[in-house]
């Protein structure tokens, strides 16, 4: 009986210690559970959303706000019947393929019943590419198109009517629309019976071109447009040539820190050479981009190039992280082992690649176009028209420079807690390092706040509903980064003062601090090797 009660109280005791675990356990598992469950939620509502609350799509829609409504809920639409639960009320609007928020509105399913055409302006109207609106026809043979070329399947073309073959979508679209009178294929296209069209090898949508009169060899004709997806003019050029100017001046940085011994050797200049030979090679591509029209590029290479600068950017700011660790060591007297700072830099690498392959993931996913980073489709770069580079290039970038600042912060206040009569820390000369150090801090506060000002920038931009983003004050600060940087970086470096003394200029600095750790102790051996003679002079005198 002793013995039951005794395995009773053990059983007893022992349950009672795993009761904290198990119950962890599974708050730890439900915790899980329920992120899963919200993470696939909030990927998959977009794209079900629309299939439960509408009919259609909205490419084959039109507004009957003002059509007539009969008894039993349908609408007359231009001579169409259209039934009760082929209409719906819409509070979404599509441009360019892209949905946005709208005023409740009602449309309904023509195009299921009839193939829909898309014309930009009302009748007796066209599109004005000067102010990028509808203006009304000076002459009436202007809207005098009752007739618009069709192309069979079989590959044979015949005029028709519009209102007999078409039901006539009335849909502005984007604001900025291509226009290129001096390019011959932009008089080529195709316009299919279901009302596709084809233009430049590529296949649009209802919702993604419109027909406009325009003027071509002074005769007006049906043309349509599709939106732009290529910037020309000032602002373009002014981010390419600062950009540009950026380049050349981290090129110079870089070539400089390789070619002096005692900067490459260093951990601070081996992670700044890292650092600006990523940043650099994600601004080269960046630059491609903007001078390359993407309808010149192949879907991969576009695709490609794009991923590429990803990659080189989000590795920049996470070598970030490692300097600034690296001098949070140094003041903490505990340096991190040359061996190890590799090993850490494989992983940036690695992180680099993992996120990479990550936004390629989504984009090719099934995922709501608006939570897609867009690289590859309408642009090679982010599609600024959706949430991606927030997602997965902006709060990426935050997230890294918050812990870069961190890390800085952190050694910033080690510095107050070493003696006052420090000359050596971890094995390095204590003022060269805290030169360095104030310098890298100035320098990666300026990246903080470009970088933060972008993302307002484009936050902005994206609640106004800007559908198109070239923002040349982003060449400008790019360039101002780079000057801060060779102010900063270079010209603020011991190691190279001391270089461009010796071979430069010819006049060498004779002060201690001038000195890498590396050649300290050879003052000393000198002193040493003088005091003998010293002495022997001493007793001589």
């Amino acid at each position: 009986m002793e013995t039951q009660n005794r395995h009773a109280h053990y059983s007893a005791t022992l349950q009672s210690r795993k009761t904290p675990a198990i119950t962890a356990l599974r708050l730890s598992t439900s915790t899980s559970t329920s992120i899963c469950i919200v993470l696939f939620t909030f990927f998959t509502i977009p794209t079900t959303t629309c299939a439960k609350e509408y009919p259609c799509p909205y490419s084959q829609t039109v507004n009957i706000t003002d059509g007539l409504r009969l008894k039993d809920g349908s609408y007359s639409f231009e001579g169409l019947i259209i039934p009760a639960n082929l209409t719906a009320e819409y509070k979404i609007k599509i441009i360019d393929g892209i949905e946005y928020s709208a005023p409740k509105h009602w449309r309904g399913c023509a195009c299921l019943l009839k193939p829909c055409v898309t014309f930009c302006c009302a009748p007796k109207m066209h599109y004005d590419e000067k102010h990028h609106n509808c203006s009304l026809n000076e002459k009436d043979g202007h809207s005098q198109h009752t007739h618009i070329e069709v192309t069979f399947g079989n590959g044979t073309t015949s005029a028709l009517n519009i209102k007999d073959t078409f039901i006539v979508r009335y849909e502005f679209g984007c604001q900025n629309k291509i226009v290129e009178r001096k390019r011959n294929e932009f008089w080529k296209w195709d316009l299919f019976e279901n009302g596709t069209l084809k233009r430049d090898g590529r296949l649009y949508s209802t919702d993604e071109y419109c027909f406009t009169p325009l003027e071509n060899k002074k005769t007006w004709s049906l043309t349509p447009l599709t939106c732009e997806r290529f910037k020309k003019g000032f602002r373009v050029w002014i981010y390419a040539i600062c950009t540009s100017l950026a380049i050349i001046i981290n090129i110079g940085i870089i070539l400089m820190f390789i070619a002096i011994k005692d900067v490459r050797n260093s951990n601070y200049g081996e992670g700044l050479i890292f650092h600006l030979f990523s940043l650099t090679m994600g601004l080269c591509f960046l630059v491609y981009l903007h001078l390359k029209n993407p309808l010149n590029l192949s879907h991969t290479a576009c695709r490609n190039i794009g991923f590429l600068a990803y990659f080189f950017i989000i590795v920049s700011f996470l070598i970030l992280n490692i300097i600034s660790g690296s001098f949070w060591a140094i003041f903490s007297l505990k340096p991190i082992k040359t061996w190890y700072l590799k090993v850490l830099y494989g992983l940036t690498f690695a992180v680099g690649l993992a996120l990479k392959y990550i936004v390629k993931a989504v984009q090719d996913s099934n995922t709501g176009r608006h939570l897609k980073p867009g690289i590859g489709e309408d642009f090679c770069w982010f599609d600024t028209r959706l949430w991606g580079i927030l997602l997965y290039f902006y709060i990426p970038i935050l997230i890294s420079m918050a812990a870069s600042m961190f890390c800085s912060a952190r050694a910033y206040f080690k510095i107050f807690q070493l003696p006052s009569d420090t000359q050596m820390v971890a094995g390095k000369d204590f003022k060269i390092t805290k030169t360095h150090f104030i310098s890298y801090c100035i320098y990666i506060l300026v990246v903080f706040s470009i970088w933060m000002r972008e993302m307002i920038v484009y936050i902005t931009a994206r609640i106004r509903e800007h559908f198109f983003i070239i923002d040349f004050w982003s060449g400008i600060c790019v360039l101002s980064l780079a000057c801060v940087g060779f102010v900063f970086l270079l010209y603020k470096n011991k190691f190279v003062q001391k270089w461009w003394s010796e071979n430069v200029t010819g006049t060498a600095k004779n002060t201690e601090y001038d000195l890498t750790p590396d050649y300290s102790f050879l003052r000393v051996q000198n002193v040493k090797k003088s005091e003998p003679s010293d002495n022997a002079e001493n007793g001589t005198e």
